[in-house]
């Protein structure tokens, strides 16, 4: 997509799409609630693993099958519901797609840590980085089914009612993956040496 942003590509579309189906208010609606959770959105697609370039390729796909669909939605729950929902499917697809995720993983998080910077010294600075290094690569390893569910709770905090709407489980079935997911993560990093 390069320099031209998810915003201006929805905008764009938005406008002409009003001027096609005569659906103003309904598509405004939508583009409004897409443009407010423009920021969640871009997380549930950073922390499904995307890079920055897939994640603005999925928003846009995103923000064109909504304005698509614009007249379906009664409510703005509705269609928050939709575009997140939407969105982590759009992020599943891609992986399968790529299906060079664990490949790609690891390059992205250097990417990331080495953006960040730390005011601490450097020995705590390179534990705490070692110790993350872990905490990702062992979010990694975990399966899709359980990774989802564990990016919209500790990346959206979404409740086990949210996630369940949106991944269309049963709220027992989302609890249940969440402490699945969490006892293999809390085991393997104990065995790595990280206190969980």
């Amino acid at each position: 997509m390069g320099a031209v942003c998810v915003d201006e590509v929805s905008k764009d579309c938005a406008a002409r799409a009003e001027q096609r189906t005569g659906h103003r208010a309904s598509q405004s609606n939508l583009l409004g609630v897409f443009s407010a959770e423009l920021g969640r959105l871009k997380r549930i697609a950073a922390g499904m693993g995307l890079s920055s370039a897939d994640c603005e390729d999925v928003l846009q796909d995103v923000s064109v099958q909504a304005l698509k669909r614009a007249a379906e939605f009664q409510s703005r729950a509705d269609c928050l519901r939709w575009l997140t929902t939407v969105t982590v499917n759009r992020c599943l697809m891609e992986h399968r797609r790529q299906r060079t995720f664990r490949r790609r993983a690891p390059e992205i998080l250097r990417r990331r840590s080495a953006a960040e910077t730390h005011p601490k010294p450097i020995e705590e600075w390179a534990i705490a980085a070692e110790e993350l290094e872990i905490v990702r690569e062992t979010l990694r390893q975990l399966d899709g089914h359980l990774l989802a569910p564990m990016v919209l709770s500790y990346f959206c905090e979404l409740d086990s009612r949210g996630i369940a709407e949106i991944l269309n489980l049963n709220q027992s079935t989302v609890r249940g993956r969440l402490r699945e997911a969490r006892m293999i993560l809390a085991r393997r990093l104990t065995q790595r040496g990280v206190e969980p």
